[in-house]
């Protein structure tokens, strides 16, 4: 399972990844999150786009995966507003964030977080990483201890040695989910009703306009790829991270939540034909290898980080946008107990 997201991710950086920050279309359009977007420099001619939706407490950094940008917090930042004072960081080579030439190994890319921390003059925030970004949070807990104050993973703590394929090969069986029409791609809103009726959530707008190019008649584009220099050192570091993996043991407290199925309902898609036999057989498959891809995981994860905590949600790996009201009690339940 955990294979099959990596490569589903390195695709996507070849398809999706804007090198010249969002799309604009000839009508101004301004981002209803109510954030501010602050620019801060990491190295000489380097700047990440931060976004800061304020909001009173301890402060928190929420890190998206690979491709997403921090717009991909837009909705889920409100969310967490209530309890935090709420940051978002667009990694370098994506979105609104500088594309230098070099920089993409998650060492480089940790340090970034840490010049965000220093230039912000954050006393020692929690860091929240989605997906890929568990590389990042794996360096400052273990290097960086002093720095932050805890991390939690969302659906981003993967022991990427495990090469176990049994739920892939049972997953390609399964048809596979349909891609957007034409009609699906006619405005943004087009494309949100789409993923709902697929996914069962939809991304924010800055994100869907970030990820695609909008035309003159509000239509929607794949947005232009990075360039070949970008592209090679991003694929670079995500291979390197997936052989002789072995991360130093974090030194924070940490948590980590899983998008876990519960049941065969959790894991039977809109387009698979429910009265089918043979996908009711495959999807009963999977829901036992999901949970013993879980358990090892969870496993592997709670020996990294020595007293921390797993917990599993019965969501979609995007668990801020499917249950973002359970991933705001676990945070909630973490952060109270940090000292």
């Amino acid at each position: 399972m955990f294979i099959q997201r990596m490569l589903i991710i390195i695709a996507s950086v070849f398809v999706f990844v804007s090198v010249s920050g969002y799309s604009q279309d000839a009508r101004e359009w301004r981002d209803p999150s109510p954030h501010r977007v602050l620019f801060v420099t990491v190295e000489d001619g380097v700047q990440l786009e931060v976004l800061d939706w304020g909001g009173s407490g301890k402060s928190i950094i929420l890190l998206a995966g690979i491709p997403d940008t921090a717009h991909a917090f837009d909705d889920f930042g409100l969310v967490l507003k209530s309890s935090f004072h709420v940051y978002g960081v667009t990694r370098r080579g994506f979105g609104g964030s500088s594309v230098p030439a070099s920089g993409y190994d998650f060492p480089r890319m940790a340090m970034d977080i840490l010049r965000v921390i220093d230039e912000l003059h954050l006393d020692r925030p929690v860091i929240a990483g989605h997906s890929a970004a568990g590389e990042e949070m794996h360096i400052l807990g273990a290097r960086y201890s002093g720095k932050i104050a805890g991390l939690v993973y969302l659906d981003a703590a993967f022991n990427r040695a495990d090469g176990s394929e049994d739920y892939d090969s049972v997953a390609r069986i399964l048809p596979r989910a349909p891609n957007p029409q034409a009609s699906d791609l006619a405005s943004v809103y087009a494309l949100q009703a789409f993923q709902k009726r697929v996914w069962g959530t939809a991304q924010p707008m800055a994100q869907i306009r970030g990820r695609y190019t909008i035309n003159g008649d509000g239509s929607l584009s794949p947005a232009a790829g990075p360039s070949p220099v970008v592209r090679q050192a991003i694929t670079k570091a995500m291979q390197q991270t997936m052989t002789a993996y072995n991360p130093d043991p974090i030194r924070v407290p940490a948590v980590a939540l899983y998008a876990v199925p519960k049941s065969i309902s959790d894991l039977m898609r809109p387009w698979y034909n429910a009265d089918d036999p043979a996908i009711q057989d495959n999807v009963a498959k999977l829901l036992v290898l999901a949970r013993e891809s879980y358990a090892r995981h969870a496993q592997w994860f709670q020996k990294l980080a020595p007293g921390s905590r797993v917990a599993e949600i019965a969501g979609d790996h995007y668990l801020f946008l499917s249950n973002p009201n359970e991933v705001l009690r676990e945070i909630n339940t973490f952060m109270s107990a940090l000292k």
